[in-house]
C-alpha cells in the first residue's frame, strides 16, 4: 500500500458484498478516497450530496486532509469497476420467523447496534458499528454473519447510478 493510502491500514483490503453470495467481493482501490461529512469541493470525482460524501483522486489526499471531516478508502467490485464508498451501515436479514430487536444483545456482543429496523420486514434492518467507525463496521461483518439466525449481511456501499444505453 502506498504512503498516501497507509492511513487506511485499519480497513480490510477486501469486503464481501453479501454473505449470501460470497463470490462477490469489493476490493480497496488505490486511486481514490472518500471524504465524509463535508460539502463537496471542486474536482470531486463523485458527489453524494444527500449523504455529504465526496470521492476524490488520491492525489488530493494531502489537500483534503485538513478538512473537518473524515476520510475512508474507496472500493470496487472489479478492477477498474464502479467506485463504491462504505458508509458504515450494514444491512442484516434474519430468518423470516425472527425479529431484529430480539437479536440486539447478540449484535452488541458482535460490536454493532441497531440503527433502524426495516418497516416492511421485521426480520431485517440497518446496523452501525458501536464504535461509530466505518472501518469497524467493515471489519466485523464475519461476526454478524456467525450469529445464529442471520441469513444475509451486506455493507452499505454507495456508487454512482449506472445509466442504461
Amino acid at each position: 500500500m502506498t504512503g498516501k493510502t497507509a492511513r487506511f491500514a485499519e480497513f480490510p483490503r477486501t469486503v464481501q458484498a453479501s454473505s449470501a453470495n460470497p463470490a462477490h467481493r469489493y476490493r480497496l482501490v488505490a486511486t481514490h478516497f472518500a471524504v465524509h461529512g463535508a460539502p463537496s469541493a471542486p474536482g470531486a470525482t463523485i458527489d453524494f450530496a444527500a449523504e455529504k460524501i465526496s470521492v476524490y483522486p488520491i492525489e488530493r489526499m494531502a489537500e483534503m486532509a485538513a478538512a473537518p471531516s473524515h476520510a475512508t478508502p474507496v472500493y470496487a467490485l472489479a478492477k477498474g469497476g464502479t467506485l463504491a464508498v462504505p458508509t458504515g451501515k450494514v444491512f442484516v436479514r434474519l430468518a423470516a420467523d425472527q425479529k431484529l430487536e430480539d437479536h440486539a444483545t447478540r449484535f452488541r456482543d458482535a460490536g454493532y447496534e441497531i440503527e433502524q429496523a426495516a418497516s416492511h420486514a421485521p426480520n431485517a434492518g440497518w446496523l452501525r458499528a458501536a464504535a461509530s467507525s466505518v472501518a469497524a463496521a467493515l471489519a466485523g461483518l464475519d461476526r454478524l454473519d456467525a450469529i445464529p439466525g442471520v441469513e444475509n449481511v451486506e455493507p452499505q456501499m454507495l456508487s454512482r447510478a449506472a445509466r442504461k444505453r
